[in-house]
Order: structure tokens, then sequence, then C-alpha cells
């Protein structure tokens, strides 16, 4: 049986890039997907869709590999504040104070 979706744990592309610090939050099956993690070494926040049904990579992807968004740092402080506290405090000691 196919899984419902890929886990954003597994998502690593694009590998030349991006290296997955933790996922903040996670909505699951068809739901969206916050993370922390590194683009070109540079501390950033991360988004996606999680795939579902009949289409398990998600979005955003590319040549058929579940991908990342890198969120622009001016969204940053405007995503941190849906954060639980112990989510915001590993986000804010992750991200440089200068996107804040």
């Amino acid at each position: 049986m196919a899984a419902k979706y890929i886990p954003a744990s597994r998502v690593t592309s694009p590998k030349l890039h991006w290296s997955l610090i933790a996922v903040l939050k996670d909505e699951q099956d068809g739901g969206g997907v916050l993370a922390i993690g590194r683009w070109d070494n540079d501390p950033v926040l991360a988004m996606r869709w999680n795939g579902g049904g009949d289409s398990p990579i998600g979005n955003p992807q590319s040549r058929g590999l579940p991908t990342w968004f890198v969120v622009p740092h001016t969204y940053d402080e405007a995503i941190l504040g849906t954060l639980s506290s112990d989510q915001l405090t590993l986000a804010r000691n992750f991200l440089p104070k200068k996107s804040r």
C-alpha cells in the first residue's frame, strides 16, 4: 500500500542547498508544514504542503521530488507568532536576529 504522503522529515530536496533542522508544525495528510533549516548554510524558515491521496509528493516539488519553499525573512516575525512557546524559543534561537 502506498503512503498517503511523504512525511516532512523525509523531504530532503534540493540536497545541494537544503538541510532540515526541525519540523515546527506539521498538519499531516494534505496539510501544511513549517520547518527550520539551512539554505546554503544560512538559517531559514521553510514551508511546504504535504501530499495526500493521489498526490503523495505534495507541493512544492521539482522533477517529481518533494521540495521546500524558503520563506523570505521579511515574513519570519508574522510566522513566528503562530508557534507555541517551545517552538518559538527553538526558532528564535536558530534564526538570525537581523531577520526579526
